[in-house]
């Protein structure tokens, strides 16, 4: 009862959050859910072509914008707020990912045409969400085709698949017929931001990429670089990502300070849950650690559909598996969990951070507000570590109040002018740092009441059926 008041204070207090070695935040945090449309889910089959039953077959499924419009609830209740889609335009029919473009402007028929389009978009944002749809680099009629793409092994097995060329955007000529499409793409729908998962090294997105929305670079591979683009996820982070938390007591890279976009599979790599299995490591739990990294970090995220039920592949089609709604939730409501921890705080992230511990596994962080502050303990290790939460002056006549689990430090419990906390294997805890409370007395001589009055009942109780006895 004593914790629940002490989150209950903790819940009206503001917050902020911050990095490393302590720097200032990255304004941008989007939570981003990416969708391979055709995957999630058939709200309507009276737009189904080229459909298959056949889940090893690279066909359509058939999942269309109303199934994700019927969905939003489900999205946006683990905290995501940006929707990034795969490719929406008209396509070949025996295409199921979208990059196979017969007509850049036009939506594809099959996921419910441009009126259930503008549904998803005008429902997503009556919610606050935002809808970035994800641009091919594909030939069409009218531009110079690229000579040497740079592809990784399932983009080459992909692309081979659809015999696909892709468009040189070096070429003035492209980037200027690309960068008309898709601004007027982006004003027609009232889209807030585009993608693209890259083909080409060093691109600049401003030549071509559309202007007044968010644009985010997807690069699939180490060795490749493109400037431009708002947020870009760096290859080498997203490996540390995947080897780290596939497994436990592995270094955990520290969060970026620059905006970089955090994720730990793509559209055109193994699944994340692939790695875990070959470590064979419970996916459950490596997803919720993984998450609570991410949740934590003051700039974007992307989280592929399906992550949170363990969807897995390592190859095309596999990497692209029917979304399952109805499996286990156990990580779906930790991730809603998370989410209403985190949301009780809009001000998190507006501060600076600072790195308190990172050894094999165990990622202690400091986040620093105006009001309350933070620290964020993240055990990914195999066994029950402690970390020394150091006193600062602000600190005195302070405790650490968890928020996840429940743990509580208080004063009294110091060593060395430090908190210790302990945290059992594979958990995270998020500590708010928050005035020293004592017992509620009111609650004390609640319970005693309570208790005392139930003991007389059972006593008189008892005692007449002696009498009865008798």
């Amino acid at each position: 009862m004593k914790r629940i008041m002490i989150y209950m204070a903790v819940l009206l207090m503001g917050i902020s959050m911050s990095n490393g070695e302590v720097a200032a935040q990255e304004a941008d945090e989007a939570r981003i859910y990416t969708i391979v449309v055709d995957r999630f889910l058939n709200a309507d089959s009276g737009n189904d072509i080229s459909v298959t039953d056949d889940e090893d077959a690279p066909l359509p499924f058939g999942g269309d914008f109303e199934g994700i419009q019927n969905n939003l609830d489900y999205i946006e209740k683990m905290g995501f707020d940006t929707l990034m889609l795969s490719p929406v335009f008209d396509k070949a029919d025996e295409d199921y990912l979208g990059y196979d473009v017969e007509a850049y402007g036009e939506v594809e028929a099959a996921f419910g045409g441009a009126e259930a389009f503008r549904d998803l978009i005008d429902a997503a944002h009556g919610r606050d969400m935002e809808v970035v749809v994800d641009m091919p680099a594909t030939m069409a009629d009218g531009y110079t085709a690229l000579e040497d793409p740079e592809l990784n092994a399932l983009q080459q097995s992909y692309y081979d698949m659809i015999d696909a060329e892709f468009i040189d955007f070096t070429n003035a000529d492209n980037q200027t017929r690309y960068k008309e499409m898709a601004q007027a793409f982006v004003d027609k729908y009232d889209v807030d931001g585009v993608s693209m998962t890259l083909v080409q090294d060093g691109i600049d997105a401003e030549t071509f990429m559309p202007e007044g929305v968010t644009t985010y670079g997807i690069i699939p591979r180490e060795g490749m670089s493109a400037e431009g683009f708002d947020h870009v996820n760096d290859p080498a982070i997203t490996n540390q990502l995947t080897e780290s938390f596939s497994t436990t007591d592995r270094e955990i890279p520290e969060h970026p300070t620059d905006g970089t976009l955090l994720l730990a599979d793509h559209w055109f790599s193994e699944r994340f849950t692939k790695s875990a299995v070959e470590e064979n490591m419970f996916p459950g739990t490596r997803i919720s650690q993984l998450t609570a990294y991410l949740y934590a970090y003051p700039g974007p995220i992307a989280f592929q559909y399906g992550t949170e039920v363990a969807l897995n592949g390592d190859d095309i089609p596999h990497v692209h598996r029917q979304m399952d709604l109805w499996t286990d939730q156990e990580v779906v409501d930790y991730i809603e969990s998370l989410n209403n921890v985190l949301s009780q705080h809009p001000n998190m992230f507006e501060g600076e951070r600072e790195i308190l511990k990172n050894e094999d596994g165990h990622y202690v962080q400091r986040y620093y507000t105006s009001d309350v502050d933070f620290i964020l303990n993240l055990n990914d290790t195999s066994v029950t570590e402690d970390a020394e939460i150091p006193i600062e002056s602000q600190d005195e006549g302070k405790m650490l109040s968890g928020l996840l689990i429940g743990d509580l430090l208080r004063s009294s419990e110091m060593e060395d002018d430090a908190f210790l906390a302990v945290l059992d294997r594979e958990e995270t805890e998020l500590y708010a740092v928050i005035e020293e409370r004592g017992f509620n007395n009111g609650y004390i001589y609640a319970g005693l009441l309570i208790f005392g009055g139930f003991g007389i009942f059972i006593w008189i109780v008892a005692r007449r059926g002696r009498r009865s006895g008798e």
